[in-house]
């Protein structure tokens, strides 16, 4: 009795790996923390951190209370491109906070 054994790649592995842990969710939330600086560009990511990435919220630390508010007028557009970049809506909301020191 022979078994036939597909050939999987080790990306697809690992992604199933992922789906089958229930890693899904927090996996998509660490990829829009990594794709912060990208999707904001370098000066805003100069500015403004991504830290954490919970519950649908993003939670943003920046430097300065100007940049706290320019960033507050720009949520909806930020909030746009990076749920168009990981291809679901993963961020609900931005919540800015003050830098920790």
């Amino acid at each position: 009795m022979s078994r036939a054994r597909k050939i999987t790649s080790l990306g697809d592995a690992l992604s199933q790996l992922v789906k089958d842990l229930g890693f899904e969710k927090k996996f998509a939330e660490m990829q829009v923390i990594a794709q912060w600086p990208d999707v904001v560009g370098r000066q805003i990511a100069s500015h403004a951190h991504a830290v954490s990435c919970e519950g649908g919220k993003l939670f943003v630390e920046v430097d300065s209370a100007s940049w706290r508010q320019e960033l507050f007028y720009m949520k909806a557009d930020i909030l746009k491109r990076l749920n168009h970049g990981a291809g679901q809506k993963i961020v609900q909301d931005i919540i800015l906070t003050n830098t920790r020191r």
